[in-house]
């Protein structure tokens, strides 16, 4: 029996060609595409239907909530009935959202299609990995999972600013149907994707939340996962307050420079770092990329007395935090059980959604206290001083495994 599964595993690889690869990045470009942008722009629309700024930052933290809680569920159901058919619905319900907007410009409408529309991010970021990891030779999962973050970073560099020039020339309205029928394009690419055969893979027993605790049993996703959480942390910080700082504390300096190098630098890493980690090992490479981390951020704080630090910056995190954010998956998908794979990234991306949130609204407090560049510089040493025992503890659970 081992030898039939197997062997269709290997049939299902090798009839996954450039052309299916192409379908599945188109619709993974398209989807976070739209994605960033949403985030980007529903503030301000927001606003601009007449809501105060509270209500246009709480509509985003609705959309991230009510994907966790949705992920919590939605995870185990990919393991057992396969990514794709819920991708599918949650790329149905992204692109059909925009919709219910062209029907009444009011607020209880935009949380109700922002909830609506959390389906897609609950369902999407895990599957898009998890298919990932079912397509490609488990020796390359690494150098995969590299090219699969280069169309996620198109995605962020393109949705926005696209979204911002429509919006800006034709209005929202414009823009809604525009993000509509681009995300149709994703819906359709995917559904032309070629995935696995579900009957190729292990039964699945138990109910939704036996199969988080299966998860959660085993103990080397622990350090990983606490890795995941430090990069998401400081990622948020740099997202939502690295323009701020940067006016603040070098003035005449061009906040856009940054994100352009950012961007550019983390999808430089994608190409090279999910390689490098496929020959080293995942372990090798996570820890030092956190590290990483830890020196881009806390470099902030040195701007006031050398602005030109804010490019060294930009390629510095741009290459750790796209590292680290590909390396942990790589690490999560090549320990955890085939059967448990949606169910496990599906944790890792709870841990981002939800330490995003808390680097947020650490780093909006830290902004009315003691500043951000001490913000900056405290999270680049905590990084760095809990990334050395993180690695010391997945070294120490890798060793006591049987």
């Amino acid at each position: 029996m081992n030898n039939i599964i197997t062997t269709i595993k290997n049939e299902n690889i090798s009839s996954f060609g450039w052309g299916n690869w192409a379908l599945f990045y188109g619709s993974v470009f398209f989807f976070m595409a739209n994605l960033f942008a949403a985030i980007a722009t529903y503030p301000a629309y927001t606003l601009a239907i007449g809501n105060s700024p509270f209500q246009a930052g709480l509509q985003n933290t609705i959309f991230a909530i009510s994907a966790v809680l949705i992920r919590f569920y939605l995870g185990p159901l990919m393991d057992r009935y396969g990514a794709k058919p819920l991708m599918l619905l949650g790329t149905f319900a992204f692109a059909t959202a925009p919709i219910l907007l062209l029907f009444s410009p009011s607020y209880n409408l935009l949380v109700a299609a922002r909830i609506y529309q959390s389906f897609g991010l609950a369902v999407f970021l895990p599957g898009m990995y998890t298919l990932t990891s079912e397509m490609a030779p488990p020796q390359r999962i690494g150098s995969y999972l590299g090219s699969l973050r280069i169309f996620f970073n198109l995605g962020l560099l393109s949705g926005p600013s696209a979204a911002l020039l429509i919006i800006g020339r034709l209005g929202f309205n414009s823009w809604f149907i525009v993000s509509s029928l681009s995300s149709l394009l994703a819906l359709v690419f995917l559904a032309a994707v070629k995935t696995p055969a579900i009957q190729a893979r292990t039964e699945i027993k138990g109910s939704s939340w036996n199969q988080l605790l299966e998860a959660l049993s085993l103990k080397q996703i622990y350090p990983i996962i606490g890795g995941i959480a430090l990069f998401a942390f400081t990622f948020s910080a740099v997202i939502s307050f690295a323009a701020v700082h940067i006016e603040t504390a070098a003035p005449g300096s061009q906040a856009a420079y940054f994100f352009v190098v950012f961007g550019a630098a983390g999808i430089a890493a994608c190409l090279g770092v999910g390689a490098i980690s496929d020959h080293f090992g995942h372990r090798m490479v996570a820890w030092p990329m956190l590290i990483i981390v830890g020196v881009g951020v806390g470099l902030f704080y040195f701007l006031p007395l050398w602005p030109a630090l804010i490019i060294i910056c930009a390629i510095i995190l741009g290459i750790g935090i796209q590292g680290s954010s590909l390396v942990f998956v790589a690490w999560l998908i090549s320990i955890c059980k085939p059967n448990l794979r949606a169910t496990t990234i599906s944790l890792q991306e709870n841990t981002i959604d939800i330490f995003f949130a808390v680097g947020a609204f650490a780093f909006g407090l830290a902004a009315q206290g003691p500043g951000l560049g001490l913000a900056f510089l405290a999270t680049g040493i905590l990084t760095i001083a809990l990334a050395i025992p993180l690695r010391k503890k997945s070294i120490s659970i890798t060793k006591k495994q049987p």
